[in-house]
């Protein structure tokens, strides 16, 4: 087996693995692919480093090549992948697409053959953060900012900020809001009736001097959370289990 290895070095986002996915598929057939988000400590003998300019084109070539050649549910399996905080996605994204080209055809059925080391990977992968958004499907909670903008924080494992804004666009067209993701500190803006947009560095100053007083309504739903609760059949690790408690930061109920 060759030896020689190619180390991809790109952005930390979904964008940036599949451009760099797009950059090293004729190299595959010479040397090993691997790709990172950040520089390996310790560099490996035979080993060279390639950094990848994020490249919306390169990385729509690949998204569309998907769909047309492996379809929907292949493509989403590979986009949650890519969307996990795992160190190892990228290449395992890597290696399930090239494996499924592996005879000159494409194979849809590529995410059936789990026993395959790469494909195990981005189907648990694909698990982790599917349940981690149908967390926050649930969980994520907006507050009203200056009578205006419905605004909320979140602070997921995963790369899943995109993933909420098509959800939540769909059920808020008629208003104006924010998620704000702490721990990559970007943000999803919906303007009313507008498409989503995402801003990239950015540290939103939310204050709680808003018109209206919105604490007087938090603090009503605190207040009914409590009176509906029944001491008696308080089971605390059950609780925790269907609602983890790293959700609850940003949660009124609970703060």
């Amino acid at each position: 087996m060759n030896q020689e290895k190619t180390v991809f070095i790109c952005e930390d986002s979904t964008e940036g693995i599949f451009t760099a996915v797009y950059d090293g598929w004729m190299e595959a057939k010479k040397v090993q692919i691997q790709i990172r988000t950040c520089e390996p400590e310790n560099m490996e003998l035979f080993t060279r480093l390639h950094h990848v300019q994020s490249d919306s084109e390169k990385a729509g070539r690949v998204t569309r090549t998907i769909l047309k050649n492996l379809g929907s549910a292949v493509c989403q399996d590979l986009w949650y992948a890519a969307a996990s905080s795992d160190p190892d996605r990228g290449t395992a994204v890597f290696y399930t697409l090239y494996k499924s080209f592996f005879h000159g055809k494409w194979d849809p059925r590529i995410m059936e053959d789990v026993a395959d080391a790469y494909v195990g990977q981005v189907s648990r992968l694909r698990t982790r953060v599917w349940r981690e958004l149908h967390h926050y499907y649930g969980f994520l909670r907006f507050r009203e900012i200056g009578g205006q903008v419905l605004f909320s924080e979140i602070e997921p494992a995963n790369d899943i900020l995109e993933m909420l804004g098509t959800h939540f666009q769909d059920r808020f067209q008629g208003e104006n809001w924010m998620i704000y993701d702490k721990k990559r500190k970007k943000a999803m803006i919906h303007p009313v009736q507008s498409a989503c947009t995402v801003i990239q560095n950015v540290k939103p100053k939310v204050t709680d001097e808003t018109p209206g007083n919105p604490e007087i309504y938090e603090d009503l739903w605190r207040v009914f959370c409590s009176a509906i609760t029944i001491p008696e059949r308080k089971n605390t690790a059950l609780q925790q289990q269907l609602l983890p408690l790293k959700y609850r930061r940003n949660m009124v109920e609970f703060t």
